[in-house]
C-alpha cells in the first residue's frame, strides 16, 4: 500500500497565505455588491410609495393625501400612521414592532402596496441597533413637509415655514424634477417615530432642520413625482459628516450661497413659491 503523504508546516501556511489574500480581495466586491442590492431595493419602494400617492390622489378627485403623520387626528387619512394599539390609538413610549407594523398598515397608501416592507430600506437597522424600544424605528421613509396637505391649524411651527402648502397632485410641476419620498434617520428622544414630515426651508434658515439618512455609502435616495427613483451623491464631505453624526448643530458647511447639495435638495423640492425658489 502506498503511503499518502501529508501536507508539510511551510505548505499549509502557504494555502492558508492564498486564501487571505483571495478573501481580501473578494471582500470589497461582496461589500459593494451587498450595497448595491439594498440600493436596488430602496429605490425600487421609493417608486412603489410614489406610484400609491399618485394612486391615492387619482381615487380622490387629485388631492393630495396628509403627508404630515401625527398622534392626533388619526381618523385623517395619512399616508402612514404612527404606532398603533389594537385599539387603534396611538402607542406611545418603548413599543413592539407589531404597533409600528400596524401604524404602516392602518395608513392610506398600504391598501396600493399590501407589503409593509416596502416602507423600510434594507440598509436602515435602527430597528435592531436601537439602544431602547422607543428609538427602534422601521418605517425608513418620508415626505417634505410642503406637502403636509393638513387643514389649517394642523401645526403652527409647520404651517409658518411656507407660504402655500398645495392640496392637488397637478400643483406639483415638473414631476420629473420634484421628489416626493426620501430617507429618513429621524431620532428625537421626544418621539416614538418619525414625526411629522421631512422640514427643509433654506429661503429662511441656514441650518439642515432634518438629516436625511445615511443608510447609503455617500449618498441618499429620493423617489419623485413621475414615477422614478434615483441615487444622489452628496458633493460635499461635510454633509455627509452632518448627517451621519445627526449633531445638533447642522449649519449649512459650506454656506448654502455655495453649497451644491443645498441647492440640489432646493431645485427638487416639490413646491415652491415665488419667493422661496433658490437665488
Amino acid at each position: 500500500m502506498r503511503n499518502r503523504r501529508a501536507f508539510t508546516l511551510i505548505e499549509l501556511l502557504v494555502v492558508i497565505a492564498i486564501i487571505a489574500v483571495l478573501m481580501g480581495v473578494l471582500m470589497p466586491s461582496l461589500r459593494a455588491a451587498r450595497e448595491l442590492a439594498r440600493g436596488s431595493s430602496c429605490l425600487a419602494n421609493e417608486r412603489s410609495l410614489v406610484f400609491a400617492y399618485t394612486m391615492y390622489a387619482d381615487d380622490n378627485d387629485g388631492r393630495l393625501v396628509r403627508g404630515h403623520v401625527n398622534q392626533t387626528g388619526l381618523d385623517t387619512p395619512m399616508w402612514v400612521l404612527p404606532p398603533i394599539t389594537e385599539a387603534g390609538a396611538y402607542a406611545g413610549g418603548p413599543v413592539p414592532l407589531s404597533a409600528r407594523i400596524r401604524g404602516i398598515e392602518r395608513g392610506a397608501l398600504f391598501p396600493y402596496l399590501r407589503n409593509t416592507k416596502m416602507y423600510h430600506c434594507p440598509g436602515d437597522d435602527r430597528f435592531q441597533s436601537a439602544a431602547t424600544l422607543d428609538q427602534a424605528m422601521y418605517r425608513s421613509y418620508m415626505v417634505p413637509d410642503v406637502l403636509s396637505a393638513g387643514q389649517k391649524g394642523f401645526h403652527s411651527w409647520t404651517e409658518n415655514r411656507y407660504q402655500y402648502f398645495p392640496k392637488k397632485l397637478v400643483e406639483i410641476k415638473h414631476a420629473s424634477r420634484k421628489y416626493i419620498f426620501l430617507e429618513s434617520e429621524f431620532q428625537n428622544p421626544n418621539f416614538n417615530y418619525d414625526h411629522g414630515a421631512w422640514s427643509f426651508a433654506p429661503w429662511i434658515d441656514d441650518r439642515w432642520v432634518d438629516a436625511l439618512a445615511t443608510f447609503h455609502s455617500k449618498s441618499a435616495n429620493f423617489g419623485f413625482a413621475d414615477g422614478h427613483a434615483e441615487k444622489h451623491k452628496w458633493v460635499h464631505t461635510e454633509t455627509w459628516k452632518i448627517f451621519k453624526e445627526d449633531t445638533m448643530d447642522k449649519t449649512f458647511d459650506p454656506p448654502k450661497a455655495e453649497n451644491e447639495d443645498v441647492r440640489w435638495c432646493w431645485e427638487h423640492f416639490p413646491y415652491l413659491a415665488e419667493s422661496e425658489k433658490p437665488r
